[in-house]
């Protein structure tokens, strides 16, 4: 076989430019894609953040195409959220599941990412409950327990200190949606004692 002449070689050469720049060019975008939500500064939680204060409950209004606080909202979802900060304790998270209409809770990072839901399926006797937790709050709280009786309550590990809690609750029928509403605006997140 033999080399490629001058005009052959330049082509080679251009080709793999081209490449180059693709593969780069295609990088570049990848990575602008992946970081853009670490400093938007109108998410998920900054939005949340202007309708209520951590560790109240605040219901959101239904949804419509005028007024979205968050994409795809679906008119026969109530829904109700509450911000937490784990730098002064644990929270503890309870709310009624519902018997027949879905419903669920999910726990997202302060960028909106979501590390942990629960569907009424999880539900224990027609209820959510679970602890928030830094992974040092876990520690303690394990710490001061005994080996013979591990505790049975759902313990939930938080990435990040700040964040929220959005519960979600189906309504079959427009006129079912009142209920689903006051399904949602149950939902509590209270603080507990760091040595609690």
């Amino acid at each position: 076989m033999r080399a490629p002449t001058g005009s052959g070689r330049l082509l080679l050469d251009l080709g793999g430019i081209v490449i180059g720049a693709a593969m780069m060019a295609g990088l570049v975008h990848i990575v602008a894609i992946l970081i853009v939500p670490l400093y938007a500064s109108n998410d998920a939680f900054a939005r949340l953040a202007e309708l209520g204060p951590p560790n109240r409950t605040t219901l959101l209004a239904p949804a419509s195409p005028s007024a979205r606080i968050t994409p795809y909202d679906d008119p026969a979802v109530a829904a109700a959220f509450c911000r937490y900060d784990l730098r002064n304790g644990p929270l503890r998270v309870t709310a009624p599941a519902a018997r027949y209409e879905f419903s669920s809770v999910s726990f997202h990072t302060k960028h909106g990412g979501i590390f942990y839901a629960l569907t009424d399926r999880a539900a224990t006797q027609g209820q959510f409950n679970a602890l928030l937790v830094t992974e040092e709050q876990l520690r303690e709280i394990t710490a001061r327990e005994s080996e013979d009786e591990p505790s049975q309550e759902l313990r939930i590990v938080s990435p990040t200190d700040e964040g929220f809690v959005m519960m979600r609750s189906f309504s079959e029928e427009p006129s079912l949606y009142p209920e689903a509403q006051a399904r949602v605006g149950a939902l509590k997140c209270q603080s507990e004692a760091p040595g609690t």
